[in-house]
């Protein structure tokens, strides 16, 4: 990671800069997320929005194409947010932060760009017309001994025709949910990788038709250099985002784990990974070859469907997510293996003379494994979601899981409120209702490298979450507050935490 911050440096010493902004749409900032998915699904967006960082190029064109001529007040105004944000993008982008808190941050949702309190972070963006990049030092007091300077955010991209290949620790959110996501969130640190993405979902048309089809690809590769029962891990990432119609956005996702210290790397074991033969006695090796070690990797498959309508002229979206381990060793309709669902319904409406957006989301990942602790899947204990028996430390990154934000053998019901205004003041709010750790039962409550990162047992958790955003200048000021209650199941005395965080942002 030193090699990559080292060369980021050198990247913005000598680049010709020409032009100030940022290619894309970071997971940073949750109302300018909320104001374009409101614009996608009035089908002036035409672009998958579901996939972030979400390049600016499609969203730029759409709306300053679009006329106002007879847009409702509600659009105009998120048509009119957007293009600030917008503006403000094409900007120079030097900026300092700081921001504190009564306590870490136990979940990281969309929105949010920090885990630990106490941190101060200085940034700068640049573009050419073939390379942007960004160098984003964080200091935090709160992290441990050797992490005290980050490096989170930074990233050096190339522009190759209609691709951007880019190398950096950015944060990543996958499909349309809000609160979590079950395949990739920023819950967890970024992580070092390269990566390869579409810059313009230009469509396909499809022959003899005057249907089109918008559509992105991203992927990427990187390293889990934390500390890890198998040292650096490659983690292969996949999304294919298109949108068949207006008011449809489908995605498929992949994850894969493989590689690292002692295991086999050689493009073969790659190309199994690729061809998904990594599920013992399925499609992939034998019984025999699995205790043998010669499984290629650990891979998470998936697909996300959201549709956006109207309901007495009142907009509507519903989304389904399933994310799971790949193959089948269930049979019947399954063509998955493990899976997990996600669902959210979407809405809109006007309080306190605001627009919001309004959001209910289920998500599940208590999976009894079929070939759990009783080995005839009668097993009451999960503990397999996100785990596996050779990349023991799972899809975890720095103690924290990669996708769900709530961990494995969890569920979460979560009401949400996000003003959508282009005025200078923005409020989100939260209720959720969590059961963590719902087996009540953790691999290793011992070893920080393996099990559950929340909780080694069962915590059911009612929390209240609540912030503003103020923006005046070149200043933006942000207040908030976690509430939470939690109960166990173990005669342990109910817990009551309050988290109050503040941060003040300023552009230089």
């Amino acid at each position: 990671m030193k090699l990559l911050s080292h060369a980021l440096f050198i990247l913005f010493l000598l680049s010709p800069i020409k032009l100030y902004a940022e290619p894309w749409v970071d997971t940073s900032n949750i109302f300018l997320r909320a104001n374009i998915q409101y614009l996608a699904d009035k089908g002036i967006i035409k672009a998958p929005v579901t996939t972030f960082p979400l390049m600016w190029q499609d969203i730029a064109s759409d709306i300053n194409n679009v006329s106002h001529f007879q847009l409702d007040e509600s659009t105009k105004e998120s048509l009119r947010y957007v293009k600030h944000q917008l503006k403000l993008a094409k900007r120079s982008q030097r900026t300092i932060e700081i921001n504190t808190a009564t306590a870490t941050k136990r979940f990281t949702s969309f929105g949010e760009d920090y885990r630990a309190n106490n941190n101060l972070k200085i940034s700068t963006t640049f573009i050419s017309n073939q390379v942007a990049g960004k160098i984003s030092a964080n200091y935090s007091t709160s992290a441990s001994s050797d992490e005290h300077i980050q490096f989170d955010g930074s990233y050096a991209a190339f522009f190759l025709g209609n691709w951007v290949v880019s190398a950096g620790m950015q944060d990543r959110w996958w499909g349309p949910s809000w609160d979590t996501s079950l395949s990739l969130t920023n819950n967890a640190r970024p992580i070092p990788a390269l990566s390869i993405s579409r810059k313009s979902a230009i469509p396909l048309t499809i022959p003899f038709s005057d249907i089109e089809i918008p559509w992105t690809v991203t992927s990427f590769m990187g390293v889990m250099d934390d500390e890890r029962v198998i040292k650096d891990t490659q983690l292969w990432g996949f999304r294919l985002n298109f949108k068949p119609a207006n008011n449809w956005e489908i995605g498929i996702t992949r994850l894969a784990q493989w590689a690292g210290e002692n295991r086999p790397s050689d493009f073969d074991t790659f190309l199994n990974v690729l061809k998904g033969l990594d599920n013992c006695g399925g499609n992939g090796p034998s019984i025999e070859e699995c205790v043998a070690g010669k499984e290629p990797g650990n891979q998470l498959a998936g697909y996300d469907i959201r549709w956006s309508t109207s309901l007495f002229s009142h907009p509507l979206a519903i989304s389904f997510t399933t994310f799971a381990e790949d193959g089948d060793r269930k049979g019947g309709l399954s063509i998955l293996g493990e899976e997990r669902y996600q669902v959210s319904l979407e809405s809109q409406l006007k309080l306190f003379s605001l627009n919001w957006k309004i959001f209910l989301e289920g998500t599940d990942t208590v999976a009894l494994c079929k070939d759990g602790h009783n080995g005839d899947g009668t097993s009451k204990i999960g503990d397999c979601y996100y785990e596996h028996h050779i990349y023991k430390t799972g899809m975890r990154y720095r103690n924290r899981v990669v996708g769900n934000l709530y961990e494995n053998d969890a569920t979460s019901v979560v009401l949400g409120l996000i003003s959508q205004s282009n005025s200078n003041m923005q409020f989100e709010f939260k209720l959720r209702w969590l059961q963590l750790n719902k087996d009540n039962h953790d691999k290793a409550p011992n070893n920080k490298l393996i099990g559950n990162t929340l909780t080694p047992i069962a915590e059911n958790m009612t929390m209240l979450s609540g912030k503003v955003q103020h923006s005046y200048r070149n200043w933006r000021l942000t207040l908030g507050s976690d509430a939470s209650l939690s109960t166990f199941d173990n005669a342990i005395k109910d817990n009551t935490e309050i988290n109050i965080f503040a941060k003040i942002e300023y552009n230089l």
